[in-house]
């Protein structure tokens, strides 16, 4: 049964999408145009600062239609998407003689918009490839350029039907987990009323309140905190002979890139039975049951048995974030320690407590971890962590539109910020695990063999083994 906060929420979502504002508590900025970044924008702006031609920060969706669409309605819809949501049309800056940087809202600021034919082109699929990789790899200047950018692209027919491909490139500062679901009800809203009314401006109602403000909110509120027991838990989390680079690296250049590769991989079917098995009997998320086994397959390929592992949050909690595109996530380090004579059981409920006690931690920002991690361990230029485990086992659709089918894919940028990411995403019958993976650091053939592990892993756990016994250290 619903909570009452569920529940509210809900209706602000509903109510939000109707274009009725909703109070969140959350004030509107002071100044209309402008306002500080949030520490999730904060932290990709000084990313994209530090590198300035990375692409680890973009996000390219692509959503291939099948059936007749309408494109003049869906490219309207898009545009009122963006004059909807005031993040699609800000810009990032530097502050000017000591001060903070700062995000700019322009009332109009349309993104480029790119229309390709290749219904008659040989190897359409393959020119539609290269389209998106080039999507998804071109650098986005935060300071000049819209962070969408929209890629229309007609593909040949199929059984007599019409083929249109959209891929939608974005940065990460206006992007998170949380935002395909608020970026498709809009779409489709709007998709509606232009084919109902072709040819006619669309009313687009404002949004209130929007990302700036929940921004400026978040930082005034940070400054009047008290962050002491923040603070105290997160010195923790690195005192002792704590591992925070535990990944099984096959080389460590004095400088790297961020140059990277993937590996995909579905999990067998004996580990897919045996991770919704495993969460069911122990009554815990999914994610608690893979990152456990994460944690194992690590042990065995580098012998620590005491690690840092980073994972996000969504950070969408307050009334009306959830209707709104945009990041509001926030990296967290979780420690886990595993002992030889603990069960799988046991150390999934370890890990099911340390990532509880993290979740309460979680509006710290990143960067203050970052900071803390160094000081408490005497390494000037630790990171809290070396890899990134990410799980998603609710179902995040695409862009649907009526008379169609359609179908989505998440495109390979070809750049990580960290050595390490595993993304996992569970769906009703099966879960693919995706990870990337800086290629100056690790060889192909050490993530296949961290994925054998893994599968190997979650195939054969049992609730009541002991670690030592069934998945020892190499």
């Amino acid at each position: 049964m619903p909570t009452l906060d569920e529940l509210r929420a809900a209706m602000a979502a509903r109510l939000s999408d109707a274009g009725i504002a909703v109070d969140t508590g959350v004030p509107t900025r002071r100044d209309p145009e402008r306002a500080r970044l949030s520490f999730s924008q904060r932290l990709v702006w000084t990313h994209q600062q530090r590198v300035p031609d990375s692409t680890a920060n973009n996000i390219c969706l692509t959503f291939t239609y099948t059936g007749d669409v309408d494109v003049d309605a869906l490219q309207q819809a898009l545009l009122a998407v963006v004059q909807r949501h005031e993040i699609l049309r800000t810009t990032y800056h530097p502050g000017a003689d000591g001060e903070e940087p700062h995000q700019r809202i322009h009332a109009d600021f349309p993104p480029p918009i790119l229309s390709v034919d290749l219904s008659d082109a040989a190897e359409p699929h393959e020119r539609l490839r290269l389209l998106v990789a080039d999507a998804a790899t071109e650098v986005f200047d935060l300071a000049t350029e819209s962070s969408i950018r929209l890629t229309f692209v007609t593909l040949p027919q199929s059984d007599g039907q019409s083929r249109l491909a959209v891929v939608v490139a974005m940065q990460h500062i206006v992007w998170d987990g949380m935002t395909l679901p608020a970026m498709a009800r809009d779409v489709a809203r709007f998709y509606e009323a232009a084919r109902e009314t072709p040819g006619k401006a669309l009313a687009v109602e404002a949004l209130s309140p929007q990302v700036a403000d929940f921004a400026e909110w978040e930082r005034d509120r940070f400054d009047d905190a008290d962050h002491g027991a923040d603070v105290a838990f997160w010195e923790d989390q690195f005192r002792g002979d704590v591992a925070t680079a535990a990944l099984p690296y096959d080389r460590r250049p004095e400088h790297s890139s961020e140059v990277s590769a993937r590996a995909d991989r579905t999990l067998s079917p004996a580990a897919e039975k045996n991770l919704r098995v495993m969460a069911s009997t122990l009554k815990t998320p999914p994610f608690s049951v893979f990152l456990a086994a994460y944690y194992l397959a690590l042990r065995r390929l580098s012998g620590h048995d005491d690690v840092v592992v980073g994972s996000t949050v969504a950070n969408r909690e307050e009334q009306g974030a959830e209707a709104l595109i945009g990041n509001f996530s926030n990296s967290i380090a979780l420690r886990i320690r595993g002992s030889d004579d603990d069960t799988f059981g046991g150390l999934v409920r370890h890990v099911r407590g340390v990532t509880d006690a993290a979740f309460e931690h979680r509006t710290f920002p990143f960067d203050e971890i970052v900071e803390i991690a160094r000081r408490v361990t005497g390494d000037e230029n630790a990171h809290p962590f070396d890899s990134l485990v990410l799980f998603l086992d609710q179902k995040i659709d695409g862009i649907h539109l009526p008379g169609t089918t359609m179908t989505w894919e998440l495109a390979d940028k070809g750049r990580v910020a960290l050595p390490l990411t595993v993304e996992a995403f569970m769906h009703p019958d099966h879960t693919e695990v995706q990870i990337g993976y800086q290629v100056d650091l690790f060889d192909a053939s050490t993530v296949q063999t961290l994925h054998d592990h893994l599968d190997d892993v979650l195939a054969t756990i049992s609730v009541d083994a002991p670690l030592a016994e069934r998945h020892p250290r190499d």
